[in-house]
């Protein structure tokens, strides 16, 4: 794989076994509605999901927007899409599409909210990408992101020192690594307006931090951006913690709402 295009193209290409470790990882929880309540998602909305993967998470917002509302998802992946159709072919009112870019496959206008949970940390064209989601909106619409900071990441027993050169190592598989505490001034450039901006820390002792741990493990593998016996020893060193009790990972998600003002 290229270097340079990696942060998109692993997203298009995904082993099996990192499949199976994203099925485990997204699974909705009624819990995540927290980070959705700036939204102000109703029944009877039409909601679009962008980076839908295996689907858990627009079938949560389906739930949420009721059997009078919509809810379609994109995912630039085939068989995140195909898999998601699949496992939710009873649900009436909820639909995946694969796309091959930031051009989105709907008339202007046509959705009341847009949410877009850990996809601009990937997206090649962030202005591009941004536009084509105020387009699809309504005039009186919300976009609504949920993002990460990989900045501000936590893994104890790890060191800061050596939390920032694991995932500096990692840093290919990111377009924008600091897209948390950027997005709020990017939707203000593009047009939206009222925007607001939240943080939802994500916790984990028990041990659900280790599949992004091992995610990034495989991408510094790629192109050998450390030594693999030094990641090793590190996964080896969290694991053993989690075995101990005393494993914390934590990564805070940036919650920032705007509106399309005209």
């Amino acid at each position: 794989m290229n270097i340079d295009t990696f942060f998109t193209d692993h997203w298009q290409h995904i082993e099996d076994e990192r499949i199976e470790r994203y099925e485990q990882m997204f699974v909705w929880q009624d819990a995540q509605k927290v980070l959705l309540k700036q939204a102000e998602i109703s029944q009877g909305h039409t909601v679009l999901d962008v980076g839908a993967g295996p689907g858990f998470f627009a079938s949560g917002l389906q739930g949420m927007v009721g059997s009078t509302g919509y809810v379609h998802g994109v995912d630039i992946n085939q068989r995140f899409v195909d898999d998601a159709n699949a496992r939710f072919k009873q649900t009436h009112n909820l639909k995946f599409h694969q796309v091959s870019d930031h051009v989105l496959p709907f008339n202007d206008g046509t959705f009341d909210r847009v949410v877009c949970k850990n996809v601009l940390e990937y997206v090649p064209d962030l202005t591009a990408s941004l536009l084509e989601f105020r387009r699809v909106l309504k005039p009186d619409g919300k976009i609504h992101v949920i993002d990460s900071d990989w900045g501000f990441v936590i893994v104890q027993p790890w060191d800061k020192a050596t939390v920032d050169r694991f995932f500096e190592a990692a840093g290919a598989a990111f377009s924008e690594p600091y897209i948390g505490r950027r997005i709020s001034g990017c939707l203000t450039q593009v047009g939206f307006g009222d925007v607001q901006v939240g943080l939802s820390p994500f916790v984990d002792q028990n041990g659900r931090g280790l599949h992004v741990l091992r995610n990034m493990a495989s991408y510094i593998a790629t192109f050998e951006t450390m030594p693999r016996d030094e990641v090793e020893a590190l996964l080896a060193h969290a694991e053993a913690a989690l075995a101990e009790g005393k494993f914390l990972f934590c990564l805070p998600q940036f919650l920032v709402t705007a509106n399309r003002t005209n």
